[in-house]
């Protein structure tokens, strides 16, 4: 197991902080990025930066900071205030926010499917052979990572994609993992699976149930089910 998570409410529950690391080449990277990530992202709003920067600054900052690690981690972290779900996302694991019977899915995946990473990394000269990027014979799937210092030089950045959503009346469920959940289930059987579902840890359990015993995924599998009370 090398994933990572944490998690932190604050105001009486009405601010939430969380971040699920899924790890690689050990777990070493994901249990600093658990250990300082959000440490730094307060400390950066403390100085008058705004969410998206202050989540920029976290991840570059802690990446840089594991240069002597062979290990790296994949990271989704998100800030909820307000009603407003702040969130950055380096790597393939996945935020999705559920309604009555949609989902919408507020991170990319930083894999070599999507076009954009695809040609950024060719560009920065990786040896491109999907799913894998590599450099001398060793490969990697995520295109953005924290730590990995061994596959920057071939544009693997852990600058993470950031970005700002307001709840509405209409939103049920957060749903944050790993790709250990997201390869085994697609947003839209999610939101099947989570129909008949009332509290948060009922949905979690479906959710681990039809992961790991009828689909027996074999993937680290770390997520977090938030229930959205229905009056914002």
């Amino acid at each position: 197991m090398e994933d990572a998570y944490y998690l932190q409410f604050a105001d009486e529950g009405k601010q939430l902080f969380c971040g699920i690391y899924d790890g690689h080449g050990g777990d070493a990277a994901a249990i600093y990025a658990r250990d300082n990530l959000h440490k730094l992202f307060f400390k950066v709003l403390t100085q008058g930066e705004n969410e998206a920067s202050a989540f920029v600054q976290a991840f570059e900052t802690i990446s840089k900071e594991l240069s002597h690690q062979d290990s790296g981690t994949t990271a989704v972290s998100f800030y909820i205030k307000n009603k407003t779900v702040f969130l950055a996302n380096a790597g393939d694991a996945r935020l999705i926010v559920i309604g009555r019977s949609q989902a919408k899915q507020l991170t990319q995946d930083h894999r070599l499917t999507n076009p954009q990473e695809y040609q950024r990394l060719l560009k920065a000269g990786g040896v491109v052979q999907p799913p894998y990027v590599y450099k001398d014979g060793q490969g990697l799937m995520p295109t953005r990572t924290i730590g990995d210092e061994y596959f920057k030089v071939i544009g693997i950045i852990a600058t993470p994609q950031t970005d700002a959503y307001q709840l509405t009346s209409q939103d049920r469920w957060i749903v944050a993992g790993s790709d250990g959940l997201f390869d085994e289930l697609t947003n839209e059987e999610i939101v099947r699976l989570l129909l008949a579902s009332t509290t948060a840890k009922q949905a979690a359990e479906v959710l681990k149930k039809e992961v790991l015993v009828t689909r027996q995924g074999r993937d680290n599998l770390t997520f977090i089910v938030l229930k959205i009370k229905t009056k914002l």
